[in-house]
């Protein structure tokens, strides 16, 4: 597999004006698509006061020039802190009907998502629960013991390959895909990043996306968590001054090339390829793959 590089009216009709009701028609469908087409950024951040790093996938191009349907497939950051307006905006507007969850028990614990009336939620955790301290000091006296913070991702996203227990919640993940016939299914860990990164990446993969596009997808975490990554790097300074730390915590914030082309080289390393991954892998079939491009792409 080829390393991958940086590269996303209203009709009236007059009933005495026929020919003015059809203009006006066709003007506000016009004005319609102008709005959408504008509106419609292939992995621009949706923006909300509760939750970072939420993106809707729509817009995006496969490889045969079809696109990913907007309103259907959204990654996130955490949404223990979604407003009343986050929610509204998130049923109204891009119809929201599931979300799956791919943090921990402790995580999920710690700051549960809100329940949101009519949208059904799916604990769907990829990691196994170790019950490690998330607390800014704990953290701090880990990093100063790693050899290398930039390996300890990259080992992470290799796991989410070779660990049973992550290819089969990735598995349930892609079952809920193909359960969804309508309205928007939202996954989401606690950075947005790493696990739903990864899942993201699988996702657009099997819809035919281009690896360029997938690896753009990816990095643009860096881009909407900058003001939580220059935060959290900034508690850690004010714990100490070995840059050896501060380092490290900014390879854990980050996401970079290294970490999803050390999962997908893994990939190649155990499978051969994508397509052999996704279907020994994770058990889907040729039939599943199908009905997954039907669902979310036109």
């Amino acid at each position: 597999m080829q390393k991958w590089v940086k590269v996303t009216g209203i009709a009236f009709v007059g009933t005495s004006l026929l020919l003015t009701g059809c203009q006006s028609d066709k003007k506000a469908k016009t004005s319609e698509q102008a709005v959408a087409s504008v509106k419609m950024v292939a992995g621009e951040q949706i923006k909300l006061g509760g939750a970072v790093n939420v993106r809707d996938l729509g817009g995006y191009k496969t490889a045969d020039g079809k696109k990913i349907k907007s309103h259907r497939l959204i990654r996130s950051a955490e949404l223990y802190k979604l407003t009343g307006d986050d929610i509204h905006k998130l049923k109204s507007t891009y119809h929201l009907q599931q979300i799956v969850d791919f943090r921990t028990n402790s995580e999920v614990k710690e700051k549960p998502d809100p329940p949101i009336q009519g949208v059904r939620y799916t604990h769907d955790s990829i990691m196994k629960d170790n019950g490690a301290s998330t607390s800014m000091a704990d953290l701090t006296r880990s990093l100063s013991k790693m050899d290398n913070p930039e390996s300890f991702l990259i080992q992470a996203n290799q796991s989410f390959v070779t660990d049973e227990h992550a290819r089969q919640a990735y598995k349930k993940f892609f079952d809920i895909l193909l359960e969804n016939e309508k309205g928007a299914v939202l996954w989401h860990c606690t950075a947005g990043k790493d696990r739903a990164g990864f899942g993201t990446a699988l996702v657009l993969s099997a819809l035919g996306v281009p690896e360029k596009t997938i690896m753009q997808d990816y990095l643009l975490s860096n881009k909407y968590r900058a003001a939580e990554n220059k935060a959290a790097i900034g508690e850690v300074a004010k714990q100490t001054d070995d840059p050896k730390v501060i380092d490290g915590m900014k390879a854990i914030m980050d996401v970079r090339e290294s970490y999803l082309n050390a999962a997908f080289m893994e990939i190649n390393k155990q499978y051969g390829s994508m397509d052999r991954f996704l279907k020994d892998g994770l058990g889907l079939t040729s039939k599943d793959l199908t009905k997954l491009k039907s669902n979310y792409l036109s």
